[in-house]
């Protein structure tokens, strides 16, 4: 079915789940898993008008820095499955944009994505890396949402809103 899965990270403590999926799945169908993280450009995400060279590039070397401390996680959250990590920059992309060239370039036939599962205002200011990928895929993606902490309402309260 799959032969080449692509799992991205960013570091948070969202991705976890998803690499553990990915990983899975990956065992499952002894296929090849790459886990990727993009450095974003930060030239283009902190734009604001001035002159922002230096503080730029030492951001982009802090979140590679970052990166590398991610993808070490994402090895550990895989086990003992071997796989392959790539780290690579933006180059003028948005984060979206990066991870569909480097899908494709990767030849993956599914990506998979965990996701904040943001709705409303937050969706809305913040935008949704894992949604702007899903309507440019050419590959199916697959979005891991962590579990949610389960609700300790006492059954007494009875019906009312939820956690």
């Amino acid at each position: 079915m799959y032969q080449h899965i692509v799992v991205t990270t960013d570091g948070t403590d969202i991705d976890h789940a998803a690499v553990r999926h990915a990983a899975g799945l990956s065992r499952a169908l002894n296929a090849t898993l790459t886990l990727l993280h993009i450095i974003p450009d930060a030239h283009r995400e902190l734009s604001s008008g001035t002159d922002l060279s230096v503080t730029a590039e030492q951001t982009e070397r802090d979140w590679a820095l970052q990166g590398e401390a991610a993808l070490h996680d994402g090895e550990l959250d895989a086990g003992d499955l071997r796989l392959v990590t790539v780290q690579r920059p933006a180059l003028g992309l948005d984060v979206p944009h990066a991870i569909l060239r480097e899908a494709a370039a990767l030849d993956a036939d599914l990506i998979v994505m965990a996701t904040h599962g943001r709705t409303g205002l937050a969706h809305l200011i913040l935008g949704s890396v894992a949604e702007r990928v899903v309507h440019g895929a050419g590959v199916p993606v697959l979005l891991v949402h962590q579990a949610p902490t389960p609700c300790r309402r006492p059954q007494a309260t009875g019906p009312g809103p939820g956690c």
